[in-house]
Formats: structure tokens, sequence, C-alpha cells
């Protein structure tokens, strides 16, 4: 049995990658199917309509065509974006070290709905200008719920330690903002 040649689902914007001259490759994390990566086509000209709505953070509903590479984002419908993060350095910090964790925690095609439910209330929590211990708590609930250790019972300080400890690769993300 083959599967539907198209898809909707709602998910969040973890990055995106320029490609050719307009096209951008943007990974997501969405509800029914875990990470996704698709090529949206065209976004990056200046008469896009998508263009905005393709940027980290944001919250969307995604439709999409399946195609033998790539899926293609045909549309998206933006739910809720993160601009108000983007305000100040220190919330362009903890939305971009936030977005890295989530990509490197997850698969692609691999998800539960739990898992979703938990990313939406860390996003909420980045939306709000919640204290970072708030979330650092919540992270470490996702971590815990995906099956990893308490991050407070290990020798790390913080849980962007403890995930690139798990995926063994350092995080970029705190590097590239760090105010000296």
């Amino acid at each position: 049995m083959s599967r539907a040649k198209t898809f909707v689902t709602e998910g969040i914007v973890l990055k995106r990658v320029n490609t050719g001259e307009t096209d951008r490759v943007v990974t997501f994390l969405t509800r029914d199917f875990g990470k996704l990566v698709g090529i949206a086509k065209g976004v990056r000209s200046l008469k896009s309509s998508r263009r905005a709505h393709l940027e980290p953070g944001n919250h969307l509903k995604i439709f999409g065509v399946y195609t033998k590479g790539l899926p293609i984002i045909t549309q998206t419908s933006l739910l809720e974006d993160m601009h108000q993060s983007r305000n100040s350095l220190v919330g362009v910090r903890q939305l971009t070290q936030v977005l890295e964790v989530l990509d490197r925690l997850f698969v692609e095609g691999d998800i539960d709905q739990s898992a979703y439910i938990k990313v939406i209330e860390i996003r909420q929590s980045l939306f709000s200008h919640s204290a970072y211990r708030k979330l650092q708590t919540l992270l470490g609930n996702l971590l815990e719920h995906l099956g990893y250790q308490d991050f407070h019972e290990t020798a790390h300080t913080s849980v962007l330690d403890y995930v690139a400890e798990i995926t063994e690769k350092r995080m970029k993300s705190f590097e590239y903002l760090q105010v000296k």
C-alpha cells in the first residue's frame, strides 16, 4: 500500500538552509511525522508570501507533497510567530539554543503526541520570556520523557551540556551567540 502524495500537519521551524537562488531546505518538528525536512521552492524570492513564515521558532500549519527526494512544502499558514523573542540578544540566544536542542533530540519520522505537547510548552515558555531555570526544567522533563536520565543527577550544570554529551557533538548556538 502506498502512502498519500500530499500531507497536512502542524509544526515548528527548527532551522533553514538556503539552496539554489530562491529555494530553502527547512527542518520542522511536526506533530504527526516527528522531524521533517522539506524543500520550500521559490520562498526566497521577494514576491513570496511564505517568506516570513519559515523563520526559526514559528509555529505553522504545513501543507506538502511527497516526492522521490525531499518533500516539497507547497503552502504554510502561520499559527504563531516568535518575533517577540527576537527583540533582544538574550531572546535570540534562548530561541537558538532550544531549537538546536530539539533538532538534536528528535529523529525523522518518529514522535509521540505527549513529546510534541511538551515541545509546544517549551516554545510557549520562550514566547512568554520565562526564567532560564523554568526553561531548563521543561527541557529536563522532555529529556526524561524521551528516556534519558534526569540531568540534575549527572555532573552537568546545564541541559545544553547534557545534550552535547548525549549526541556526542558540541552545541553550536552558544559559541556563536556568546556576548563577551
